[in-house]
């Protein structure tokens, strides 16, 4: 059985090592598409996890330095130990985001359940006024999202927009799909047309258009914007 879960799971997953993930990187490149890499893990509440986390991502950044590979990496914060504290995941998202400043790798924080939107927009934020090579996920189906774009939007943080997939109550989410491709699409426009870098990231090829046809009709050069989707899924 676990042969066969793992045969399945090969189409979404780059690799179980840094060298996996990123010879499957290579081959991408070579179709023109860049990667972001993320060492999957979430909620750890040890510290000493968390940190081995930390010294995981450096050294992939480097790995990926000396590979040549055209790829950013992503992180969780619960897996840097937010659940912790928010000064904990703070400081070690920090020596992350400085590595890869310094080798010029960009990192992009995943956004995980609503009961982390506010921790993670604070510590982004933080960090970018030291670096700027950091940004943040968005979820439109929450009900914050439209507030936080302007938040981050006025502070020059780039953002990767996305639907959501974590289960939400009402009070916090929209729970329609026409409502939450509405607010994707609101977001969208206003990212593309006020925001730094943003990343649309959605296999949705309706609203995948939306964004060309309104990029297009503003004059919104292809370069200042990227579409992100996942591995595995057409």
């Amino acid at each position: 059985m676990k042969g066969m879960l793992a045969h399945f799971a090969e189409r979404y997953i780059a690799g179980e090592t840094r060298a996996e993930a990123i010879e499957r990187g290579r081959e991408l490149n070579k179709d023109g598409i860049s990667i972001t890499i993320d060492h999957l893990g979430e909620g750890v509440t040890d510290g000493a996890r968390a940190k081995e986390s930390v010294v995981e991502y450096v050294s992939l950044l480097k790995d990926i330095k000396e590979s040549g590979v055209d790829a950013s990496v992503s992180i969780k914060l619960t897996q840097l130990g937010l659940d912790i504290s928010a000064e904990f995941a703070e400081t070690n998202s920090r020596k992350v985001v400085s590595e890869a400043a310094r080798l010029g790798i960009f990192v992009r924080v995943d956004m995980e359940s609503s009961e982390y939107t506010a921790m993670t927009l604070d510590i982004v934020t933080s960090v970018h006024r030291d670096f700027a090579n950091i940004g943040v996920a968005v979820q439109s189906y929450l009900k914050r999202s439209e507030t936080d774009v302007w938040r981050l939007i006025d502070e020059g943080v780039s953002v990767r927009l996305v639907k959501g997939a974590y289960k939400e109550p009402p009070r916090v989410a929209f729970t329609e799909k026409m409502r939450v491709d509405e607010n994707f699409s609101r977001l969208m426009r206003e990212l593309l047309l006020k925001g730094n870098a943003p990343a649309i990231a959605t296999h949705d090829e309706s609203l995948i258009e939306e964004a060309k046809t309104f990029a297009d009709a503003n004059g919104i050069k292809k370069e200042a914007v990227q579409f992100q989707m996942l591995l595995g899924i057409n």
